[in-house]
């Protein structure tokens, strides 16, 4: 890690037992190699991958978060459940910087605000601009923070081999800019804002993700799922069986796929 998040550790005063921090929030042992860490704020895996032939393990369940351990031939990965939000992602990932683990990858859904990105569709971010005052808290001087600045995904290298291992399996991909923001509800009174950014999606904790994946020194990518779409009328909270359709068949389908490919060929 970098001394930046060491920093961060020794200030901090809720406990110094790493490993048994992270074995009581996630129930993963620290003395375990996985090669992937899964960071989804909702989706659980006995859900998602419920049709492979795999096995999977609830290692703990809270009320907000839950971990797992997701094993097939040749890979183990690492699940963890995050609440949503940012500020959530930063102090639940945080504690994985103990974990051996080789790739981290996010996974969750995102808002579309172009109908060029329909319902459905998989998404990866391009950039995203903070919309949130979490990030700041990463900082050594939090009164430096800007928000709505730029943020990109920590190894480039990483995403364009993830995206081209996508495109080989024969799904498409879209590499979009994303407005990260700290509230679902509140976000459509200032939309003219949100779009005077150039943004294509909207969702909550990729920007803090690839902050903490840099502070973490390890490769990373996020990979959404367009849940609603703005634009064409595609609502987030009252879908119809066929919109319900078109979003499942990406989420239970194409993502587990993906996830386990990365896992093993990268």
């Amino acid at each position: 890690m970098k001394k930046r998040l060491q920093d961060i550790f020794d200030a901090d005063g809720s406990t110094k037992d790493y490993d048994k921090a992270i074995f009581n929030e996630f129930g993963l042992k620290t003395s375990t190699h996985y090669d992937l860490l899964v960071v989804a704020p909702g989706w659980v895996p006995q859900k998602i991958m419920k049709d492979l032939d795999i096995k999977i393990t609830c290692t703990v369940s809270h009320s907000y978060i839950s971990g797992y351990e997701v094993e097939g031939d040749g890979f183990m990965i690492a699940w963890i459940q995050t609440s949503p939000g940012a500020c959530s992602l930063i102090d639940e990932l945080s504690l994985c910087a103990f974990l051996d683990f080789d790739k981290l990858v996010f996974v969750g859904a995102v808002g579309s605000l172009t109908k060029d990105i329909s319902l459905g569709s998989i998404c990866t971010p391009s950039s995203c601009i903070s919309g949130n005052l979490a990030n700041g808290y990463l900082m050594e001087d939090i009164t430096e923070y800007k928000p709505f600045g730029k943020v990109y995904p920590n190894d480039p290298g990483f995403v364009s081999k993830v995206t081209g291992l996508i495109s080989d399996m024969g799904y498409e991909i879209h590499s979009a800019p994303v407005f990260c923001t700290d509230t679902v509800l509140c976000e459509y009174a200032h939309m003219d804002f949100i779009r005077s950014f150039d943004v294509s999606l909207i969702e909550m904790e990729t920007s803090s993700f690839y902050l903490m994946a840099d502070l973490m020194e390890k490769p990373a990518i996020a990979i959404l799922v367009v849940s609603d779409n703005s634009v064409t009328g595609d609502s987030l909270v009252l879908r119809t069986p066929e919109q319900k359709e078109i979003y499942n068949a990406s989420r239970f389908k194409a993502v587990p796929e993906i996830l386990i490919k990365i896992a093993l060929d990268i």
